[in-house]
């Protein structure tokens, strides 16, 4: 039976108890924690491996994307199970992979917009946040499956230092001037808690490459600028091939300010974001399965060159 929930709508809470479960099963995964939230809660990576070859992956920049940290945190499990049981995954020797790669998984980039999505607002959230979500939220309090951003309102994957002040252009084109529940890039790079842990986490690490899950639409974003560099589009051609997804390039303001941007910008590895499914955020469980098939044999490939 498997450790990691895939039943149920994804807290914060939900991910802490697969967490221990699954180090519990598995011994040999370390948890490493990078960071805290607003709200406090710890923000941490769990690595897989013992190679030089460094890949991080996360997930859940965005509240209502919550089904992204239940697949980075499935593929973890999945790998597990393959390593203890010295199985292989179609093509792929998972014993040979843990030899020559340590992956870093982060799968909840923003836990305080995950349960703002998930439960909207709860009674231990302070009142004076509670009025000031209220306000970011147009005077509603209706948040769930709806809320993207942080608990400041901020949409962390805008917060990057790459082309911050073209993304403000276009946020001022679409007149979004101030905190809400998507798209604020905030008042300056890196102002967040958040993103202010994975920089500092990935400038230590230094890693090989980077992918951030989101959802949806199945597409597999590779450039930035037209700066990606040739071995970043050569495997977003073969991760295509692999899933049936489409590399192609973000348009309008998903163009700018992303941690994949940043990552490009300031290490020059390939990095990707990955929109898995299809349809309308929360995206449905039913889902998961597809899912799942779609971006295990993506990952393992990318651990695998």
């Amino acid at each position: 039976m498997n450790i990691v929930s895939t039943a149920s709508r994804y807290s914060y809470s939900v991910l802490n108890r697969d967490c221990k479960c699954l180090m519990n099963e598995y011994s040999f995964i370390k948890k490493i924690k990078i960071g805290k939230s607003v709200l406090g809660k710890e923000l941490f990576c769990l690595r897989f491996g013992e190679g030089d070859k460094k890949v991080f992956v996360n997930a859940s920049h965005h509240g209502n994307e919550w089904i992204t940290s239940i697949l980075v945190m499935r593929m973890l499990e999945e790998m597990c199970y393959l390593y203890r049981n010295d199985m292989s995954y179609r093509l792929y020797n998972i014993k040979e992979i843990y030899k020559k790669v340590s992956l870093y998984v982060c799968p909840m980039v923003n836990p305080d917009g995950v349960d703002l999505s998930v439960s909207g607002l709860t009674d231990d959230l302070p009142p004076i946040i509670k009025t000031r979500l209220i306000s970011y939220n147009g005077e509603s309090k209706d948040f769930k499956d709806k809320w993207q951003a942080n608990i400041n309102g901020v949409d962390l994957n805008h917060n990057y230092d790459a082309g911050f002040s073209k993304g403000k252009a276009f946020e001022a084109s679409e007149k979004i001037f101030s905190p809400g529940p998507t798209r604020y890039s905030g008042a300056y790079a890196f102002s967040e808690p958040e993103t202010v842990s994975i920089k500092n986490f990935m400038l230590n690490l230094s890693p090989d490459i980077a992918v951030a899950y989101h959802s949806q639409g199945e597409e597999i974003y590779f450039d930035y600028e037209g700066k990606a560099c040739q071995e970043a589009r050569s495997l977003a051609h073969f991760m295509a091939e692999i899933s049936g997804y489409k590399a192609c390039s973000p348009e309008g303001m998903a163009s700018y300010s992303g941690f994949k941007d940043w990552i490009i910008e300031k290490f020059n590895i390939p990095a990707f974001t990955i929109e898995v499914g299809l349809g309308k955020n929360p995206l449905s469980l039913s889902q998961f399965d597809d899912i799942l098939q779609k971006n295990f044999p993506m990952l393992l490939f990318l651990l695998n060159k």
